[in-house]
């Protein structure tokens, strides 16, 4: 029963992982077809796939960019270790 529950847990967290794969790929398809038919564009029609397509390669290209660090406006401190940038270009 003991060993059990590692695999339970393991099995459990693929799972959630998989759940949230499939939710952000159902969220980016509504927002790509949203957006492609603002552009004015069709379902079913060569511009509205070709521009499903640009869409998707654009995020593609966007995904393989690392971030940016994160600025701060107001830093308390610089002990933190993280870069603190204001207006003055943290001085």
């Amino acid at each position: 029963m003991r060993g059990l529950t590692p695999i339970a847990l393991v099995s459990i967290a693929v799972l959630m992982g998989c759940a949230t794969t499939q939710e952000d790929k159902a969220r980016f398809d509504a927002a790509d077809n949203e957006k492609c038919i603002s552009y004015g564009t069709t379902p079913g029609t060569p511009a509205y796939t070709d521009c499903r397509l640009k869409v998707e390669h654009a995020r593609a290209i966007l995904a393989t960019q690392p971030l940016p660090p994160p600025k701060f406006k107001d830093c308390p401190t610089q002990a933190s270790g993280l870069a603190c940038v204001s207006p003055s270009g943290g001085r």
